[in-house]
């Protein structure tokens, strides 16, 4: 059949119909880079928000490109460049007050790297060492130069992350499905960078105003040193990954599958003989290379196989000759310090044997059932749609995930939370994202009303109109939880027909596609209902998040007189030493927080709300209420422990002990550290 020109153009049509199976379609495609691109700019806002825009974020990788499959599992690559800091390659382009690092580079500097030396910032002069900060690592070399080295910052990144502290070339992380990298920027232009716009090329790809608009992007400095110098930790890198992430996407959707699919061939057949070390952006530079050798026309459908198979050929040629060349950067090897050199004849013999039978390969795929997908097994797979909403959900997660974090940027007090919401319209006018911030705020306005309410509770004083009307302006930022935080200082302050009434009316709003959400990790994420994914599919993500999402409910301790009393326990979750050590130094911020989702935190207000007023009727219909979700409804999704906690102590307001044991000793046993469900049954204990 690979040698059938017909029956490979008839399996190419046949592959393409199963990789838009899969989620590789223009839409997808579309909605990841859009979902990625808000990442960054929402991100970015924050930084300029909370810390001047020292720093500026980019998301690159597939995740960005939207090269990726739902069987694939991609992890986000994130790189975050600081703004402080000013590379410079001329004394001449010394800035004062701003931190600069001079770029040496010479003849006997490995290709595609340099070093940096610290340069004082009150006058362009070389700094010494005994005027560097302690806590830099940095080396002075013999004839008197001090060298920031690569590692210059990690025992602070492995400080914030403890044991869960990771490194992988440039990357440090602790988490396995971020790529996260601390870099430097140097905007001008950099003789073996320019690579791409001077040598020859046939001249149809990249196009014309793609490579223009390259010539514009900077180039970053990441902190990783040449494999085979003995100099590494004091080399940095150059990196062209926005001009990378600019030929991506100029990219339609057929060669796009193309891409994704050598990433498939990767991880299915070659990362089992040598790992990560052929990795995909070797084959991202074979497409790139073939892109710009093989005529346009041959870019289709029908030939999809065919293109695969030439990429492929670009790698064999580079096997062969063991050198892999960068795409954008001249002198660059880039097998070097990646494979090993009794591996070559191995691969290559892989890759011509998977030239001559490509569908045979095609059809061992386990990734995403590609196999049994193109041979149309008999067995029930995902469907387009299916696969097309889980796409959809997780884009959706990690749009609002961002918006979320404006409420916990750092816990604020009145006065900074104020300066937060001024900030965000000072840069709304000139933000492609100003919906996105806009909406943002209105979670601000939520902690800004819950604290200023606290502070009237603390002090016995009445609560001033000033403070309703921010509850007010919060009010739609999701379906439920700014009234229900409105509910809960109701209760708190004793207005108990005012908070019946905010929580009768949440309750109305409530249908059975609401979609609770919660941003903490190490939770389980509560299942969405198909329509409620159709609606995110076919609406703005702001609309969905409006009508739709019911956000869990947050207070940080000075929102803690608008809180019930029992549970300010929630915020006190380390008793043992060994919840601080199942704790995570960078996810876990929450449990230092009051956190429990809408529905049960509803349901418990309103058994509040009813016990205070002597609704018996209601009070006992709503318990019944709060038990069902717990012990049906919910799963075990969520903040169960604490959903579990609150329907405790509904027991132990019904006189019902064995009961509230039995929730305290569930929600401890479902999450044995950090819960305070072990204060509960030391004080039952007590009581008995």
């Amino acid at each position: 059949m690979d040698r059938d020109p017909k029956g490979q153009q008839v399996m190419s049509l046949r592959l393409s119909r199963v990789l838009r199976d899969i989620g590789v379609t223009r839409q997808n495609v579309a909605r990841r880079r859009k979902t990625y691109l808000i990442h960054e700019k929402m991100d970015n806002a924050i930084d300029i928000i909370t810390n001047h825009g020292l720093k500026k974020m980019f998301v690159f990788g597939s995740q960005s490109e939207g090269t990726t499959t739902l069987g694939m599992k991609s992890d986000t690559d994130c790189l975050n460049c600081l703004n402080d800091f000013s590379v410079i390659t001329d004394w001449a382009d010394w800035e004062p007050g701003k931190g600069c690092l001079l770029m040496i580079k010479n003849d006997r500097s490995p290709p595609q790297h340099c070093c940096l030396q610290i340069v004082k910032r009150d006058c362009p002069l070389p700094e010494t060492l005994d005027n560097v900060k302690a806590k830099w690592d940095v080396e002075e070399t013999m004839d008197g130069r001090v060298l920031l080295k690569n590692t210059w910052i990690d025992s602070w990144i492995e400080q914030c992350f403890g044991r869960l502290f990771r490194k992988q070339g440039p990357s440090r992380s602790a988490h396995k499905d971020l790529d996260f990298i601390i870099a430097f920027r140097y905007n001008g232009p950099l003789f073996e960078c320019n690579f791409l716009f001077t040598r020859p090329k046939p001249g149809h790809w990249p196009r014309h105003e793609t490579l223009a608009k390259a010539r514009q992007c900077e180039t970053f400095l990441v902190p990783q040193g040449h494999a085979e110098s003995d100099q590494s930790k004091l080399e940095w890198r150059f990196s062209t990954s926005l001009i990378e992430r600019l030929l991506m996407f100029d990219l339609n959707i057929l060669k796009i599958q193309v891409y994704t699919f050598l990433k498939i061939l990767r991880k299915s057949f070659f990362k089992p003989l040598v790992g990560d070390r052929l990795s995909t952006f070797h084959f991202k530079t074979a497409l790139l290379f073939t892109l710009e050798t093989y005529p346009p026309e041959i870019w289709q459908e029908r030939n999809l196989l065919q293109c695969v198979i030439f990429c492929l050929k670009t790698i064999q040629r580079w096997f062969n000759l063991r050198h892999c060349p960068h795409y954008t950067i001249s002198g660059v090897d880039l097998f070097v310090g990646k494979l090993r050199k009794w591996e070559f004849p191995l691969l290559s013999t892989v890759l011509s044997d998977m030239i001559d039978n490509i569908m045979d390969y095609v059809t061992q795929i386990e990734m995403d059932q590609i196999g049994e997908r193109i041979v149309d097994r008999p067995r029930t797979f995902s469907t387009r749609l299916q696969n097309t909403l889980a796409t959809v959900e997780g884009c959706f997660y990690t749009y609002i995930i961002q918006i979320f974090r404006f409420d916990t940027m750092t816990e604020s007090n009145i006065s900074e939370t104020k300066n937060k919401i001024i900030k965000v319209q000072e840069i709304l006018n000139e933000s492609d994202i100003w919906a996105e911030l806009q909406h943002a705020v209105k979670f601000l306005y939520q902690y800004l009303a819950t604290m200023a309410a606290s502070t009237c509770l603390r002090s016995n004083q009445p609560i001033p109109p000033v403070i309703y009307r921010l509850y007010e302006a919060s009010l739609d930022s999701d379906l439920t939880s700014s009234r229900l935080k409105l509910a809960s200082m109701l209760y708190c302050s004793g207005q108990y027909e005012e908070a019946k009434l905010v929580l009768t009316y949440t309750e109305s709003q409530l249908h059975v596609d609401v979609c609770q959400v919660c941003p903490c990790a190490g939770r389980a994420t509560h299942l969405k209902t198909e329509t409620f994914l159709q609606k995110v599919y076919e609406l703005p993500v702001l609309e969905v998040l409006k009508r739709h999402v019911a956000c869990s409910v947050a207070f940080n301790s000075l929102e803690i007189c608008c809180v019930p009393a029992f549970l300010v326990y929630e915020m006190h979750r380390v008793i043992r030493p060994d919840d601080f050590y199942h704790r995570h130094p960078i996810n876990d911020y929450w449990m230092d927080l009051v956190i429990i989702d809408s529905k049960p935190f509803m349901f418990y207000l309103q058994y509040l709300t009813f016990r205070q007023i002597g609704e018996e009727e209601r009070r006992l219909e709503v318990l019944d209420k709060l038990h069902n979700y717990v012990c049906v409804e919910s799963r075990g999704r969520g903040h169960m422990e604490t959903a579990l906690n609150v329907l405790g102590q509904c027991y132990e307001l019904e006189n019902q002990y064995d009961m509230a044991r039995t929730c305290y000793r569930k929600s401890l046993e479902l999450f044995p550290y950090n819960n305070a469900a072990r204060w509960h049954i030391n004080r039952l204990l007590q009581r008995a």
